[in-house]
């Protein structure tokens, strides 16, 4: 069964504005995490594996080719990939967080 992206025109706009003068992967997650730093509304609540979190920031992580949340819990600070998370956010950190999934095709 093919599985078809459906029209989001909102989303596809959001996602060129983030990407314009991005040449390769590393440069749109660059923008990426521009973007989250510029408006996003952070720390917020999330969720992982049923657990709790507050997610402190959201950007690139050392080598790794995806957005990833630092995290605390119980006094602790994690790295957990941006798209493990659930995130109980603010209409514009909602609206980056589906566009970052769109563009990477989750």
């Amino acid at each position: 069964m093919s599985h078809t992206r459906r029209a989001d025109p909102e989303l596809d706009s959001l996602i060129d504005e983030i990407t314009i003068d991005c040449n390769d992967q590393d440069e749109v997650l660059q923008g990426f995490q521009n973007a989250f730093e510029d408006e996003a509304s952070l720390p917020c609540p999330g969720t992982i594996i049923g657990k709790n979190v507050e997610v402190l920031w959201i950007g690139v992580g050392d080598r790794r080719r995806e957005l990833i949340a630092t995290c605390r819990r119980d006094g602790r600070e994690h790295d957990i990939a941006l798209l493990d998370l659930t995130i109980e956010a603010d209409p514009a950190t909602a609206r980056l967080i589906a566009a970052y999934r769109r563009w990477i095709g989750a």
